[in-house]
């Protein structure tokens, strides 16, 4: 049986937290893969690429990270992509756990609430000793992805517990697959000692540390947060959408055609711009969030493209000026878009 149908909810048992497949998608077209490329490749719509607040089939990551490992050999697209990721990456059940109030606290709640963030995750802490303590992982897609999954899962892990802790509270790493590039390329991400052909993934902490306080947490108690996440748990239904699927549709179609405009979205949906952006609001997003998303991701294809000037991107994006579009390219990257069309040619001079 085929999960991959654009309007066909996946078995719950196969879902990931779609936002690391919008994260991957972003990524990829920094790396001048289309998002029309990637949904031919992987048979998942645009639209639901595009849609962070939803679950995708594993399946998707399983020919996703194949065609990343095929188009790009010998480049560890795994660390590039857990570098640049937002801390978003793992949805609202991640935003939450960052926010455990220690880390004893955080490895508990990962442990606890994990399936939150895909169904056949495994999370387990398997020895709390006295100088280190073991956090065991294990995702069955593994076995299909050649480990670039494991790799961007404990890459992601290890970026939050050193930001919320410190960088020394990470003692060593272990894979259970073979290295995809240079072991020191892994230990300067990690900041600790990698090996890899272990019978397990895991990370290894410092005990010491368990008390230590969340420098990048808020003041909720563990107590609040539990109750947060188990609301979360039975609220968040991976077959249940948004309600915002042909209104996320329409912003796909209309930005194929270059059109970015909030008076064309409310057209093509059949609704006026005030009854369109109520709506919108009443599921907690609106009309610029949508564009700007979909501008976000077209931008990195179209600068793939070294033949099209900043100008001209600008324009296909809908923007007045290149000066607008600069602007809104430094918030979402934090760079201009000479700098990363300038990354990207040197990297691919570097592959030849």
């Amino acid at each position: 049986m085929s999960f991959l149908h654009k309007d066909h909810d996946p078995p719950k048992e196969c879902r990931i937290v779609s936002s690391m497949g919008s994260v991957a998608v972003f990524y990829a077209a920094y790396l001048g893969l289309s998002v029309e490329q990637i949904s031919n490749e992987t048979g998942i719509a645009p639209a639901v690429l595009m849609n962070p607040d939803t679950y995708l089939p594993e399946t998707f990551f399983e020919k996703f990270f194949k065609m990343l490992a095929d188009t790009f050999p010998g480049r560890n697209v795994a660390l590039e992509m857990a570098r640049t990721a937002p801390l978003s990456y793992l949805g609202a059940p991640g935003n939450l756990l960052r926010r455990s109030p220690d880390m004893r606290s955080m490895l508990e709640l990962f442990e606890q609430y994990h399936d939150l963030l895909a169904d056949r995750l495994e999370m387990k802490v398997i020895d709390w000793g006295k100088t280190e303590t073991i956090l065991r992982t294990h995702q069955p897609l593994s076995r299909q992805d050649g480990g670039i999954g494991a790799e961007v899962g404990l890459c992601m892990g290890a970026r939050i517990a050193q930001e919320c802790f410190g960088e020394e509270v990470l003692l060593r790493v272990q894979f259970c697959h073979s290295p995809i590039g240079p072991i020191a390329a892994y230990e300067d991400f990690f900041k600790a000692p990698v090996s890899f052909n272990a019978k397990f993934n895991a990370m290894f902490f410092a005990s010491q540390c368990l008390e230590r306080l969340n420098r990048k947490g808020r003041p909720e108690l563990r107590g609040t947060l539990e109750l947060r996440l188990q609301r979360l748990r039975q609220e968040l239904d991976p077959a249940e959408s948004d309600g915002l699927g042909e209104i996320r549709k329409a912003v796909l179609r209309n930005a194929l055609k270059g059109d970015y405009s909030v008076s064309s979205l409310a057209k093509s949906v059949g609704m006026s711009i005030s009854g369109l952006q109520r709506r919108l609001r009443s599921s907690g997003s609106s009309a610029s969030k949508l564009l700007d998303e979909a501008r976000q991701v077209n931008a990195m294809g179209l600068l793939s493209d070294r033949n099209r000037s900043i100008d001209d991107v600008a324009y296909q994006l809908g923007f007045e000026s290149a000066r607008g579009f600069c602007k809104a390219f430094r918030r979402w990257t934090g760079k201009s878009p000479a700098k990363v069309r300038n990354e990207r040619l040197s990297a691919e001079m570097t592959m030849r």
